[in-house]
């Protein structure tokens, strides 16, 4: 293994430890505390089975669009671009069914911090799109992982947002 690889994997070693240790972190003082009523707990499995699909599929099709186009994108960069959907799948569906946040979490907090997960993706995206490491000899390396995480929890945070809006305006209608 080259400098570049070990390098990258190092990178994305200390990237997963970090997120661990966040999101115990937040565990710890109860910002995320996943109690669930019988409702969010049937919802969020037929949200799961639906990510589970998702995945399973855009994974299929991620392998044919490489045998038939060739090597568009690192492998690393494939596999993120179809977590991203099937997250996105998952979420929307929570959300959509009143599921994304349990009974004891306050949603102000975890929108901000989906706010800060896409502002600070989308700001490494943005910084390696200008330094020009996101594509190489026409293939997505895996520094576009950055902005796939980006623009999906920018995703997820527009449906909660939206889906917020209507259900808002719609308590005041009755």
């Amino acid at each position: 293994m080259d400098h570049y690889h070990a390098g990258i994997a190092v990178g994305l070693a200390a990237g997963i430890v970090a997120g661990l240790i966040f999101v115990a972190f937040l565990f710890k003082k109860k910002v995320l505390d996943c109690h669930f009523d019988e409702r969010q707990e049937l919802a969020r499995g037929k949200a799961f089975q639906y990510g589970f699909f998702t995945l399973l599929i855009s994974d299929y099709v991620y392998a044919l669009s490489d045998m038939i186009l060739g090597r568009w994108c690192d492998v690393l960069t494939g596999i993120t671009i179809c977590l991203a959907v099937s997250l996105c799948v998952f979420a929307t569906t929570c959300i959509l069914k009143d599921a994304y946040l349990s009974l004891r979490e306050k949603p102000r907090v975890v929108m901000t911090m989906f706010a800060l997960l896409t502002l600070i993706n989308l700001g490494f995206g943005g910084a390696h799109a200008v330094s020009g490491d996101l594509i190489e000899d026409g293939v997505l390396t895996f520094w576009a992982v950055n902005p796939i995480i980006g623009v999906a929890t920018l995703v997820i945070l527009i449906v909660y947002i939206v889906n917020h809006l209507l259900c808002s305006r719609g308590e005041e209608e009755e």
